[in-house]
């Protein structure tokens, strides 16, 4: 049985293939190297994972957070850059998914790793992406 979670009246949970990323915010704190993240998804009949990762305009990743089973539809979460504070435009990805490890498992338990599992079975049903900037000190 899965656990139903009604966030507002008269909105009703939805199935796997139909959640969706409803507002991603982005927001540096004043020291430049902590971003303030809020992420808000559909309700969900089906507990999904989220992953959110924020690039440098370059492309490079500089911070990734991941929520497995998400209980609640909004999220806020505090993510730290891995650079000292770089002034410049960044951009925050995320992705709501499913995944069913269980099927991708072999009889020899040692010839992949969880995170190549993880990768095999990732169902992506969403993907959204915002700019934010982080100003001169």
């Amino acid at each position: 049985m899965s656990d139903i979670f009604f966030t507002e009246a008269g909105e009703a949970p939805v199935p796997p293939n139909e959640v969706r990323i409803r507002e991603l915010e982005a927001h540096p704190r004043p020291d430049g190297q902590r971003i303030q993240v809020r992420v808000d998804i559909t309700p969900f009949q089906r507990r999904p994972n989220v992953e959110a990762l924020i690039v440098n305009a370059d492309g490079q990743p500089l911070a990734t957070v991941s929520v497995v089973e998400a209980i609640d539809n909004i999220m806020e979460f505090v993510m730290h850059l891995r650079q000292p504070r770089t002034p410049g435009r960044y951009t925050l990805k995320a992705r709501v998914f499913y995944a069913d490890v269980e099927s991708q498992q072999t009889e020899n338990p040692l010839e992949a790793s969880s995170g190549d599992l993880l990768n095999k079975a990732k169902q992506i049903i969403h993907e959204h992406a915002v700019d934010f900037t982080i100003p001169e000190a």
